[in-house]
Parts: C-alpha cells; sequence; structure tokens
C-alpha cells in the first residue's frame, strides 16, 4: 500500500515536471520564431543562436516524453 502512494506521489510530481518543461519549451519556441523572423531580413540566413535555441527545443520535447513515459509507468 505505501508503494502504491509513493508511486502515485511521485506520478504527480513527475506530471508537474511535465508540465514546467512544456513550460520552458514553449519559450523557446517562441524565442525561436522571433528570431527566425528578424534574421529573415538579414543578408546572412546562418544563424548558430537560432540553431543552438532548436536544438534545446528538441531536447526539451526529448525530456517530455522520457517524463510522460515515467509518468505512464508510475501509475
Amino acid at each position: 500500500m505505501s508503494n502504491n502512494r509513493s508511486d502515485a506521489s511521485a506520478a504527480a510530481e513527475l506530471a508537474a515536471l511535465v508540465d514546467a518543461v512544456d513550460a520552458c519549451r514553449a519559450r523557446l519556441t517562441a524565442l525561436a520564431e522571433r528570431r527566425n523572423a528578424a534574421i529573415r531580413n538579414a543578408d546572412d540566413d546562418s544563424d548558430s543562436l537560432l540553431v543552438s535555441i532548436y536544438e534545446a527545443e528538441r531536447g526539451l520535447s526529448s525530456a517530455i516524453r522520457l517524463l510522460q513515459r515515467a509518468v505512464r509507468t508510475a501509475r
């Protein structure tokens, strides 16, 4: 019984983390969109900052999927 409560507590905490990481990912997406719009008018299409932002966004998307899997496992 105690293990079930522990798993439920872990699932709740993990679900909260999913929400927090997803909020961070959404902020990165918005930043990337603004950056992309800003450089669209520039002469140079290569933007290492934008590439880095996209990589971070993909990393957070992967983290969200892993956290969601952990939530399912804890339930």
